[in-house]
């Protein structure tokens, strides 16, 4: 979509508001020279004139938008077709290049991976279902982009967290009952386990319900820049270009035109200038190399040549899962699942978990098929021979965990560098700084801009938090 054709069609209708505010200053103004009325000659001379200072600001979405966004770009050092240069080159040779998480919409179960694309460039755009897709203006594509980057860290750090509380949780609850048969009846309980993870898991609810909250802000963002860059600006455009036309209305309309300007260019420059950063870190050579050839902080190595920002520390508990058929349960094996599923549709996905199968489509029940009804059509002996094995190997579990150390390591690690605390408080960081100036320049630029448009000033006391 070309920058003009996003207000080509309401050029009509601003012209035909100036045509008919033209017509009823001209009115004005006859009507003033047969009263002879000074009062109303120079109203209509205002009025006129304002006309005349709309029409100029219709004239300047013509010509002067594009010129605009062009500066804008440049003082970035970006361009809107790609390419640019200032900066560490990515893997496409150009500073705005990155390795782009992708889907393959035309398959069934539409597996996600990696693509070496230019962030501002034309094929990242191509396909319809892009949410880069009719967002011409590079520093707009890199707003959007630095937003997913932060929602899919902050993801990747919740899962983290979430599938290590799974099995602590279980082992913090894990109950014993004595009964007394002899004399006076009764029976008392105690979890022996509580102690050594209840301050860890109490952690582990704190920042997971934090970097969900993180997760809301980053993805109403992400939304809000798309809403702007293909609805919201052309709309508050015109309608303030309108607007302006008319006396009882000018105000209103310059507050609109003010608005649209600011939402469009200031508003997703501070999160382009944070992407800009972010991509310098990620396209530096030594960050990079380290990232792929490194398997203790990137297992997958190629497969994930996309070096995060701030979650540089992946969770690993110690202690395995129950059931699968497999001897452990690491937090990496976790992270191929999350990648999995998020490539398959809602249909798909639901009917795997009921099914109980795994990120490799491997049942997590082997003895018995949900979707086949065998368990109940399986004989007596079949079925005490699932309880057995399903016993021992619960036995073979809790003996294998009672050999541990019960202490959760959680609570030795979690407040050292790349800890969970640390990490989050860097996502922090990354998801509200540049967010806070972005809020408070588009602010004042549209107090400036609004009283340049002979718009309100006020905005309903938004302008009270500057």
């Amino acid at each position: 979509m070309a920058f003009m054709d996003m207000w080509s069609g309401w050029i009509v209708l601003a012209g035909a508001a100036l045509g008919l505010a033209t017509m009823l200053s001209a009115i004005v103004y006859m009507l003033s020279e047969l009263l002879q009325n000074d009062k109303m000659k120079g109203w209509a001379k205002i009025e006129l004139s304002e006309v005349f200072y709309s029409a100029v600001i219709i004239s300047l979405a013509i010509f002067g938008l594009p010129l605009i966004d062009s500066v804008v770009q440049g003082s970035l050092g970006v361009s809107n077709a790609g390419g640019g240069g200032g900066g560490t080159l990515g893997c496409a040779g150009s500073t705005t290049s990155a390795w782009i998480p992708t889907i393959d919409y035309g398959t069934a179960s539409g597996s996600k991976h990696y693509q070496c694309l230019d962030i501002c460039g034309p094929a990242i755009a191509s396909d319809p279902n892009s949410v880069y897709n009719g967002v011409e203006s590079c520093h707009m594509r890199l707003g959007i982009w630095y937003m997913r980057e932060i929602f899919d860290e902050a993801k990747s750090f919740a899962f983290d967290i979430y599938t290590e509380y799974i099995y602590k949780s279980m082992a913090q609850d894990f109950t014993i009952n004595i009964e007394f048969l002899f004399e006076k009846a009764g029976f008392f309980t105690f979890t022996p386990w509580r102690g050594f993870f209840t301050i860890p898991n109490k952690i582990r609810e704190l920042v997971f319900d934090w970097a969900i909250k993180l997760m809301m802000l980053t993805k109403f963002q992400e939304v809000m820049l798309k809403f702007i860059a293909v609805a919201l600006f052309p709309a508050l455009f015109v309608a303030g270009a309108v607007l302006r036309t008319f006396t009882f209305t000018r105000r209103l309309g310059g507050l609109l035109l003010a608005m649209a300007i600011a939402l469009y260019f200031i508003f997703p420059a501070f999160y382009a200038f944070g992407a800009l950063i972010m991509l310098n870190i990620k396209n530096d050579p030594a960050i990079s190399s380290e990232w792929l050839h490194n398997r203790t902080i990137n297992p997958l190595g190629a497969e994930a040549p996309d070096p995060p920002i701030a979650n540089t520390m992946y969770t690993s508990g110690n202690i395995s899962m129950i059931g699968g058929g497999k001897t452990g349960y690491d937090v990496q094996e976790a992270k191929d699942s999350l990648r999995y599923y998020e490539g398959l549709d809602s249909e798909t996905y639901a009917r795997y978990m009921e099914s109980g199968k795994d990120s490799y489509g491997n049942s997590m029940l082997p003895q018995f098929d949900l979707t086949s009804n065998a368990y109940d059509t399986a004989s007596d002996d079949e079925k005490d021979a699932a309880y057995a094995r399903a016993y021992d190997e619960g036995k073979t579990w809790k003996e294998a965990e009672d050999k541990k150390n019960k202490i959760d390591k959680l609570n030795s690690f979690a407040w050292l560098p790349n800890g969970p605390i640390d990490t989050l408080s860097r996502i922090t960081f990354w998801s509200v700084f540049f967010s806070l100036f972005s809020v408070i320049g588009t602010i004042a630029g549209i107090r400036s801009l609004s009283n340049t448009f002979g718009g309100d000033i006020e905005i309903a006391g938004l302008t009270r938090l500057i």
